[in-house]
């Protein structure tokens, strides 16, 4: 398989089998896009979109954004894609991978954390506190 040097935008209900070259696949029901990398190792790559994860724009073009690290694949390819084109940046050592995933798990528990509930107004407290006490 050959490098691939332009995306298209898919939107599915599920990922066909097998993807095809050229397309990133989104699937706005399960929260995911899926695209074969583009350096033509042929792999499957998945991205769960969240707001601390990855994100799609399309505008006629498609972006995935931030880049893809594809730390888990052979190839190791690092890249955006950027209105369908494959902006490449070096790949990660070894070190920088395991501060990519800490920093990912930090991002995903921060936002799975409730945040806390938000102070009320003082006569709203002096309200409560006065409706309690029976003034």
């Amino acid at each position: 398989m050959s490098r691939i040097e332009h995306y298209t935008a898919e939107f599915v209900e599920s990922f066909p089998t097998p993807m095809q070259p050229g397309i990133l696949y989104v699937s706005t029901s399960y929260s995911t896009a899926g695209h074969i990398c583009p350096c033509g190792c042929g792999c499957e790559v998945v991205t769960k979109l969240s707001p601390v994860r990855w994100k799609v724009t399309f505008d006629g073009e498609v972006s995935l954004w931030p880049s893809v690290a594809a730390t888990g694949l052979p190839c190791n390819s690092h890249y955006f894609i950027t209105r369908g084109g494959i902006d490449w940046h070096r790949k990660l050592d070894v070190g920088e991978m395991v501060e990519v995933r800490a920093a990912d798990q930090r991002a995903v528990e921060a936002q799975r954390t409730p945040a806390p509930p938000a102070p009320s107004r003082w006569w709203t407290r002096l309200w409560r506190w006065s409706d309690r006490s029976g003034r």
